[in-house]
């Protein structure tokens, strides 16, 4: 049975940072303003996700398995980070205290962070001492998280163009899975901690689940090349004698959106 002080101690993850959230929400709508539930909703799943990966029997599963790892992992950069780019903290932050905060990098500087965290944490040195030391292994989670929100913030910073968003998105991929690829392909077991009976299997479902997992980057960037393409640019045979589209002339707003 999981130690009641433990579970609470990892149940702050969540509560912390979801309560700050919360209050500055109630802070937003005291003041008579809006704040969309869903935002509110995807920030706290992202902590409860988070809470969860890095909770004490997580870790006791990670230090296990490397599969269970790479799930960890995995979790933390693409589905809590997104999740905490899209519940719009800064945006929030800003609204309620009538502050600005942009925390947003380079493209550039987002992307090796993304790409060079993720390799630096898998060095076989690197990986073993944040083993031997909890501190240095909390660091880390928590270092592929804000690389993370670095990396995905920038589909919403504006800065670039959605055919430039997909190609950084997309060229993260190949640089990531070759981690997976090396851990699953290697015939010798990378990390000396998970050596034993069904180690290289073990390390193969690991290299498998991280490989897996780096196609969503994939697909996200498809769907942001897709819809520029098909909201952008029009199609020969949808364009009319005069030279409009369809959608131009088939319920077009005004630019104060105010009727046909």
């Amino acid at each position: 049975m999981a130690d009641p002080g433990l579970l609470a101690l990892d149940s702050l993850n969540l509560v912390v940072p979801a309560a700050v959230y919360l209050a500055l929400v109630r802070r937003v709508r005291r003041a008579g303003g809006e704040w969309p539930a869903a935002r509110t909703a995807v920030f706290v799943a992202a902590f409860a996700v988070a809470a969860a990966a890095t909770s004490t029997a997580a870790d006791d599963a990670a230090r296990r398995s490397l599969a269970w790892h790479m799930t960890g992992q995995m979790a933390l950069l693409l589905l809590v980070a997104p999740a905490i780019v899209a519940g719009r903290p800064l945006e929030l932050y800003r609204r309620a205290l009538g502050r600005r905060a942009s925390l947003t990098p380079s493209p550039a500087a987002a992307w090796i962070a993304f790409v060079g965290i993720q390799w630096l944490v898998h060095l076989p040195p690197v990986f073993a001492f944040g083993l031997r030391r909890p501190a240095a292994w909390g660091a880390m989670h928590w270092l592929l998280v804000l690389a993370g929100i670095a990396f995905f913030a920038q589909a919403g910073a504006g800065r670039m163009h959605p055919l430039a968003l997909a190609l950084y998105i997309a060229a993260a991929m190949p640089t990531t899975d070759a981690i997976g690829l090396w851990l699953l392909l290697d015939p010798h077991v990378v990390y000396p901690h998970y050596a034993g009976a069904g180690a290289l299997a073990d390390q193969q479902a690991g290299g498998a689940i991280m490989f897996g997992a780096g196609n969503v980057l994939l697909l996200a960037a498809a769907w942001i090349a897709g819809r520029y393409l098909w909201e952008g640019v029009i199609p020969p045979a949808a364009a009319g004698r005069d030279g409009t589209s369809q959608r131009d002339t088939e319920g077009r707003r005004s630019p104060a959106g105010a009727g046909p």
